[in-house]
């Protein structure tokens, strides 16, 4: 189907589709990195470099990325960016990253976790875990408040998000204060209206889906690979205040909608925006209206979890 009359006009020249599998991984990736480095960090944004020990006690980088106007205590967003497991972050991400900082006026920690196909399930989990971990236990030496450490991410990064939430009660940590997730990954089950309709639109969908979740569960069995998958997870007594984006030309929005009602059911906050007019990876046309406005909805969402007057 061609969708160009459907989605938003300023999402046309994004609007493409784009094959997933080994190769392309193994060559796009050469690119992330390189694009990725070579993106400018504006003025008033500092950078900075660590390492954690995350999967298997393997080095897992993180850039720091943080106002450089503002010293003293101030709240962390760890963000865990997309790209199926596979694909290492893209220039798009840490633009983002850095609106986050400058924006909502916090640390944003950005981990380079470890990929599929190499490193499947639980690797990247692992990773993001060892990273909040290490804030929570190091938040004084870090200049963060341990009070207002949230955790995001978009797509596979938001699933990545969801499981840490869910689960900080079982690793024996305090919980995080926010969970934003944008058109998050929630279900390997991929039974929704939306995963059924949408195996063809641009830049992901279903097909792609589900070669995405064989690489990163196909050498567990069934019952085990829903360990990775947010939806199938009991959650925890105190949920976080959340924040859930979707886009409406997306598989993965009906596994988002579901995943907020669960959360509500479960006496959680949540805010689900139904973005209209939009693809999966819409804000990759970041100074596109569509993507302002609903990056403003974002930052307006991390302000008042962080309890900013």
């Amino acid at each position: 189907m061609n969708y160009k009359k459907q989605i938003h006009k300023e999402l046309g020249k994004i609007a493409r589709n784009v094959p997933y599998n080994k190769m392309i991984i193994r060559f796009a990736n050469v690119f992330q990195l390189i694009s990725f480095r070579l993106t400018r960090i504006p003025k008033e944004i500092r950078n900075r470099h660590m390492i954690v020990e995350g999967y298997r006690e393997m080095k897992c980088g993180v850039d720091i990325f943080e106002p450089s106007n503002i010293k003293g205590k101030l709240p962390c967003l760890i963000y865990v960016h997309g790209g199926a497991f596979s694909y290492r972050a893209s220039a798009h991400h840490k633009k983002l990253a850095c609106i986050y900082a400058a924006k909502a006026k916090c640390r944003v920690y950005f981990p380079d976790y470890h990929l599929t196909p190499k490193y499947p399930y639980p690797a990247a989990y692992e990773d993001v875990l060892a990273l909040y971990r290490y804030i929570m236990e190091h938040a004084g030496n870090l200049d963060i408040d341990v009070e207002r450490i949230g955790i995001g991410g978009d797509s596979a990064g938001a699933s990545i998000a969801a499981l840490v939430c869910n689960r900080f009660e079982q690793e024996n940590l305090k919980p995080p204060c926010l969970q934003m997730l944008v058109y998050p990954l929630t279900d390997i089950g991929m039974q929704t209206d939306s995963m059924k309709r949408f195996s063809d639109t641009p830049l992901w969908n279903s097909k792609n889906n589900k070669r995405m979740w064989s690489y990163y569960c196909g050498n567990l069995a069934p019952v085990d690979a829903c360990a990775a998958s947010p939806m199938h997870q009991n959650l925890p007594q105190f949920i976080p205040k959340t924040y859930i984006e979707t886009a409406e030309y997306d598989c993965l929005h009906d596994e988002g909608i579901l995943y907020g009602k669960k959360l509500r059911e479960a006496g959680a906050d949540v805010e689900i925006n139904e973005t209209k007019g939009t693809i999966h990876g819409y804000d990759l046309a970041i100074h596109s209206r569509i993507a302002v406005n609903n990056i403003k909805k974002r930052i307006t969402f991390l302000e008042k979890a962080y309890n900013y007057d």
